[in-house]
C-alpha cells in the first residue's frame, strides 16, 4: 500500500471517528426544533448549538450520496434506500436537530444496523452490520469490511462513508446539488452559501399604514389677521401585501411581490363667516408655474375630499445566505408603480347652489431598479427571531397632472394639463419580532409583527405635484413554505 493511500485511508478514519462524537451527534435529549423563518419564508441557519446547518442539511446528510452507496439520504435518517431498512421522510424542513430515535432495527447485510435512540451509540457490530459487509446489499465496496476501502475505490474514487462526510463524493454534511469535490466543514463565523433547501415559499402580509404628505392642504381659512391650514386627517387603513418565490438549493432564486394602498380620508368642511373669509383651496402644477382655485365667501361652503392610491410590483432575482445566527436575502430587480391621487373642491352656497370647484388629478407611471435585503437574527436557541426588511428603488415614468376649475355655476369652466418625465424616490424600512413553526416534515411557517415605514419622494400631494408622500404603521405578517 502506497503511503498516500495509507495518508488517506487514515484521514477518512479520523473524519469518521469525528463524526461519531456528541459535537455533531447530539443526544436525542438535546433535540430541538428550529424553526426560524426568515421574512422570505426559509428557516434561519442553524449554529453548532442550535441543531446545524439550514433545512436537512446537518451532520451525516447526504443528499445524492449516502453512507455505503444507498443507505440514508437525507436526514432524519430514514431516506435510504435497503440500507438499514429505515423508509423515514427524506427531508426534515424546518427541523434542524436529530429525529430520534432512528435507524432502529435496519439490517445490513449480515449486522443489526446502528440505533441512534440515544445520542451516537451503535447498537450493532461496528464493521459487520454497521456498514454493510463485502459489499453487502448498500454499496459498491464496504465501510471496514471487503470490497475496497472506504467506498470500493479509495477516497474519493468511490464515497466516504457513501456519498461525503470526509472528502469524496460530496462536500461535509452533504451536497443537494451533489457537486461540491471537496469537503469543507460549514463555518459559522462567516458568511455561508449553499446547503439551502429547494422549494417554494410565499406569505401575505396586513399593514395598517396612514398617509402623510409633504404639504397636506385640504382648505385655508383666511381671515383679516393671519391664515388658518386645515389639512386632510388620513386614519390607519388596511393595506395588502403579498409575495411568492422560489429558490434552489444554493439560495439562488426569484420573487414576486405585490403591494397595494388605497385610502381617502373625511371630506374636510367650513363655511366661510365674517372675520373668517375667504375660505379657499389653491391647486399648483407645472412647479407652481399654473394655479388655479375655489373660494367661498361669506355664508357659502367649501368641501375637499382627497383619495390616493398607491400600487407597486416587484420581480428580483434573490440570493439567500447566512453570516452566523443571521439569515439574509438579498434581491435585485424591477419595480413598477403607479400613484393616483385625486383632490375635489367644491362650493356650495346658502341655497345649496354649485358655485365653484377646483380638482387636481394627478397620476404617475413608472418603473426602475430595485434593491432589498431581508434580515432576520435568531433570539438564542428559541423560535423567535428579530427581522428586518429594507428596500430602496428608483422609479422613472410619467407624470400626468390635470387641474380643473369652474366658476360662476358653470359660467366659465377651464382645464390645465402638465405631463412630464420625472424620478421619484421610495425607501422602505420594517422592523419587528418573527416566530417560526413547522408544521409537517416537509412544510413550515411563520408569523411575525413589527412596525414598517415608507417615504415616496416627489410623489406629489394634495394640492401640488412635488410633495412627499409617507406611509407608516403596524404591520401583521404570515407565510408558508414548501
Amino acid at each position: 500500500m502506497s503511503i498516500h493511500y495509507r495518508i488517506a485511508t487514515i484521514l477518512a478514519v479520523i473524519a469518521l471517528a469525528s463524526g461519531l462524537n456528541t459535537t455533531h451527534a447530539p443526544a436525542e435529549t438535546q433535540y430541538t426544533t428550529n424553526a426560524q423563518l426568515a421574512s422570505c419564508g426559509t428557516p434561519a441557519c442553524g449554529t453548532p448549538n442550535c441543531g446545524g446547518a439550514t433545512y436537512s442539511s446537518t451532520p451525516y446528510q447526504t443528499s445524492y450520496g449516502s453512507y455505503a452507496a444507498g443507505g440514508y439520504s437525507t436526514m432524519p435518517y430514514g431516506g435510504g434506500a435497503s440500507c438499514y431498512g429505515a423508509t423515514g421522510d427524506t427531508s426534515s424542513l424546518y427541523e434542524s436537530g436529530y429525529a430520534g430515535p432512528v435507524m432502529a432495527g435496519g439490517s445490513a447485510a449480515s449486522g443489526t444496523g446502528m440505533i441512534y435512540a440515544d445520542g451516537y451509540s451503535v447498537a450493532g457490530p461496528s464493521s459487520a452490520g454497521m456498514y454493510s459487509s463485502s459489499g453487502g446489499t448498500c454499496g459498491n465496496g464496504s465501510m471496514m469490511a471487503g470490497g475496497g476501502s472506504f467506498g470500493g475505490g479509495g477516497m474519493g474514487g468511490g464515497t466516504v462513508i457513501g456519498g461525503g462526510y470526509a472528502t469524496g463524493g460530496g462536500a461535509v454534511y452533504g451536497d443537494p446539488c451533489g457537486s461540491a469535490p471537496v469537503a469543507t466543514m460549514p463555518t459559522f463565523g462567516s458568511g455561508s452559501f449553499g446547503n439551502f433547501a429547494p422549494g417554494f415559499y410565499g406569505g401575505f402580509e396586513f399593514l395598517w399604514l396612514r398617509a402623510n404628505f409633504g404639504q397636506n392642504v385640504a382648505l385655508i381659512i383666511d381671515p383679516p389677521v393671519g391664515n388658518t391650514l386645515v389639512p386632510f386627517e388620513y386614519e390607519s387603513d388596511l393595506s395588502p401585501r403579498a409575495w411568492l418565490g422560489w429558490q434552489s438549493c444554493r439560495g439562488t432564486g426569484f420573487r414576486f411581490t405585490y403591494f397595494s394602498f388605497d385610502n381617502e380620508p373625511d371630506p374636510v368642511s367650513v363655511t366661510a363667516v365674517a372675520g373668517a373669509t375667504p375660505v379657499f383651496v389653491h391647486v399648483f402644477g407645472a412647479g407652481a408655474n399654473l394655479t388655479r382655485n375655489a373660494n367661498a365667501n361669506v355664508g357659502s361652503t367649501l368641501t375637499s375630499h382627497h383619495e390616493l392610491k398607491m400600487q407597486a410590483y416587484d420581480i428580483e432575482a434573490t440570493q439567500q445566505f447566512c453570516f452566523a445566527s443571521t439569515q439574509a436575502m438579498f434581491g435585485l430587480g424591477v419595480r413598477i408603480a403607479e400613484i393616483e391621487q385625486l383632490l375635489r373642491g367644491d362650493v356650495y352656497d346658502g341655497g345649496g347652489v354649485y358655485e365653484e370647484a377646483v380638482r387636481n388629478d394627478l397620476k404617475f407611471q413608472g418603473a426602475g431598479p430595485t434593491a432589498s435585503l431581508w434580515l432576520t437574527r435568531q433570539i438564542m436557541c428559541s423560535r423567535f427571531s428579530f427581522y428586518s426588511n429594507l428596500r430602496g428603488a428608483f422609479l422613472i415614468g410619467d407624470t400626468d397632472q390635470r387641474i380643473y376649475e369652474m366658476k360662476g355655476a358653470y359660467t366659465t369652466e377651464l382645464e390645465d394639463r402638465a405631463v412630464h418625465r420625472e424620478i421619484l424616490t421610495n425607501a422602505e424600512c420594517s422592523v419587528g419580532l418573527q416566530f417560526g413553526q413547522s408544521l409537517t416534515p416537509r412544510c413550515g411557517c411563520f408569523l411575525r409583527v413589527g412596525y414598517e415605514a415608507q417615504v415616496w419622494l416627489d410623489a406629489g400631494g394634495p394640492v401640488n405635484s412635488d410633495s412627499s408622500i409617507g406611509l407608516d404603521g403596524v404591520t401583521f405578517a404570515t407565510g408558508l413554505a414548501l
